[in-house]
């Protein structure tokens, strides 16, 4: 069964990119794709799956845990930038992008998949979403690239918050959270037509990511994105699995919270990237290459635990 959706994360992928070089996907059609997966999809799926979910203190846990290794992440990766005398540009891109995971776009989406009958499981996974990645690159990341970037802008904690209240899944968690908590039934019409919508999360977030994908993207900064990929996929996990030992988090925490950590780069870093002018270049292929190699990598990370 794993196999099977495994198989079909990358043949979707692959038809999202052929569809991107047979000129059936343009750069306006993908950017509406993703703007459409943030809007419907991905918020019914959070929904749904919180609905379903019993409320746990290790729900807690798995928020403070995913936090620390978080900032774990940024201090090594700020070591690292420091020992090889990195360009303050590309030190910065490091430590947002090797540290900051794709959870909400991608991760709690194929876990959702691959664990379907697991809501609890799924919940951490979307408390790391929310409770860490949002936080930490909308309020953190951001700001690490503006003071490294040459653009003006302005990225305090005012402004991420606002930020995070204007994304769906926001606000769709909080609902999530609050039927969990409250052990609130929805109605079966209004939960089915949920689930049925959320279901399409993963299809059509895997068409849009393949869409994204470059045949060229490493050009002369190859081994700065090798760098960047390699801390990400790699150091990432294995940092999350050491505090998982040293924390003894439940099963279906750790499983949730390893996954998550070995996600791709967070896709918005690019865009925060491009918008200070902190090497964007740079970042978008980050972002290609960590997706690849990470997909790549999932069912090794899956068998940890």
């Amino acid at each position: 069964m794993v196999g099977n959706y495994l198989w079909m994360f990358v043949l979707l992928l692959l038809l999202g990119y052929g569809l991107r070089r047979r000129g059936v996907f343009t750069d306006e059609s993908v950017v509406w794709l993703a703007r459409l997966v943030a809007l419907a999809p991905l918020p019914a799926l959070v929904v749904s799956l919180l609905a379903k979910a019993s409320f746990s203190l290790a729900l807690l846990g798995a928020w403070l845990v995913g936090l620390l290794s978080v900032w774990l992440g940024m201090g090594l990766a700020w070591l690292l930038g420091g020992i090889l005398r990195l360009a303050p540009t590309t030190r910065a891109v490091l430590i947002v992008q090797g540290s900051v995971s794709n959870t909400g776009f991608l991760g709690t989406p194929l876990i959702a998949s691959l664990y379907q009958h697991e809501p609890t499981l799924i919940a951490a996974a979307i408390t790391y979403d929310m409770g860490v990645t949002s936080l930490m690159i909308h309020l953190v990341g951001v700001r690490l690239l503006m003071h490294s970037g040459t653009a003006r802008g302005v990225a305090d904690g005012v402004h991420g918050l606002k930020r995070l209240a204007q994304l769906p899944v926001f606000w769709a968690t909080l609902v999530g959270y609050g039927l969990m908590l409250m052990q609130l039934r929805l109605p079966e019409p209004v939960l089915f037509t949920l689930e049925k919508l959320g279901q399409t999360t993963t299809p059509l977030v895997l068409l849009t990511m393949g869409g994204m994908l470059r045949g060229q993207v490493l050009g002369r900064r190859w081994k700065a994105v090798a760098l960047i990929v390699a801390f990400k996929t790699l150091v990432m996990p294995m940092l999350m699995w050491g505090l998982l030992h040293l924390t003894g988090m439940p099963d279906f925490v750790a499983r949730a919270l390893l996954l998550q950590s070995a996600m791709p780069t967070v896709m918005v870093s690019a865009v925060y990237a491009a918008a200070f002018k902190v090497e964007p270049e740079l970042a978008s292929a980050v972002v290609v290459v960590s997706t690849v190699v990470s997909l790549a990598l999932l069912p090794a990370w899956m068998r940890v635990f």
